[in-house]
């Protein structure tokens, strides 16, 4: 999650704040996406990049943003957690040096979709991808799969009309980002993508 190199004092820094600022984070009900601390002119920035835990429904439309209240309360919860713990932290302390700007924001949209709870929160927005062996390739997401009989995978709505479906283990995904849209996913497209998530029980098994 970390950035800076671990090596340097400020990498040093972020892996021990890490915990710290992960458990506000999770207390707050955010998930931590990355944690960055770097030189920034004579100052240190501190940057923190929190996402919501909320997986759309199959009947749910793309997931909106963040709250921007929620992140507002969220960034005095962590200043103040980062505070205390440069008071106690030699390491912290040596790094930050009482002078330092948090930085508490969510992901933008051209955040690379990296981990199974990214390609879950991209839920019906259209991505481009592009695979290990070089094959690029474009669609929208469909239902996600990280069950313990293999490796995780996503169901894509490719092809000329959005109907053919294609499974894509994420393993073999070097690169993607959600593209920017602006107007409305093709009805067949949408349709398409929620039958094949309904057919896998997903949606049953998560709310038992």
């Amino acid at each position: 999650m970390s950035r800076a190199p671990v090596g340097s004092p400020t990498g040093a820094a972020a892996s021990a704040l890490q915990p710290v600022v992960d458990d506000v984070v999770a207390r707050a009900g955010f998930v931590l996406d990355e944690l960055d601390v770097r030189p920034a002119g004579r100052q240190v920035v501190v940057r923190v990049t929190v996402d919501s835990t909320d997986v759309p429904g199959v009947d749910d439309g793309p997931v909106g943003g963040v709250d921007l209240d929620a992140v507002a309360h969220l960034s005095r919860e962590v200043s103040a957690a980062v505070d205390a713990r440069e008071a106690e932290d030699p390491t912290v302390r040596s790094a930050l040096a009482g002078a330092y700007t948090l930085e508490v924001t969510t992901p933008g949209t051209d955040r690379p979709l990296t981990e199974p709870r990214h390609w879950e929160r991209a839920w019906l927005r259209r991505v481009a991808v592009t695979l290990a062996d070089g094959e690029t390739l474009t669609g929208r997401v469909g239902a996600v799969a990280t069950g313990a009989d293999g490796p995780a995978t996503v169901t894509l709505a490719v092809g000329k009309h959005g109907t053919e479906l294609r499974t894509v283990t994420l393993d073999d995904v070097t690169r993607a980002s959600v593209e920017v849209e602006f107007k409305p996913a093709p009805d067949a497209e949408v349709e398409a993508l929620r039958a094949a998530r309904r057919g896998t029980g997903r949606d049953e098994e998560e709310g038992q």
